[in-house]
């Protein structure tokens, strides 16, 4: 069986965000605030490596963000369905 499989950048958020506990909880906030909150707030860890107003300065903080946007591959933050992501958040985590 081929192993070629690359999880979609949709897939990488969504896998990602619900499960790492330094951003789930304020990430599931933003996902009950709706789609573009969830999505500024995601953002603004990756491409600005911020916690809302906090600054990211932490090493690992930073490796773990930058093997993400690693994952995401050439689609990026922009190929994301976002509604997608906020539905993952909004799941029970017995759901999961």
């Amino acid at each position: 069986m081929p192993m070629d499989y690359h999880p979609t950048p949709t897939e990488v958020v969504a896998s990602w965000i619900p499960h790492d506990a330094r951003w789930h909880e304020a990430a599931r906030s933003a996902a009950a605030i709706g789609v573009d909150t969830v999505r500024r707030y995601v953002c603004g860890l990756i491409l600005d490596h911020r916690d809302g107003d906090r600054e990211l300065t932490d090493e690992y903080d930073l490796r773990s963000i930058e093997a993400l946007t690693e994952d995401l591959g050439a689609g990026g933050l922009a190929a994301v369905e976002w509604s997608r992501v906020r539905d993952a958040l909004l799941l029970p985590l017995e759901a999961r």
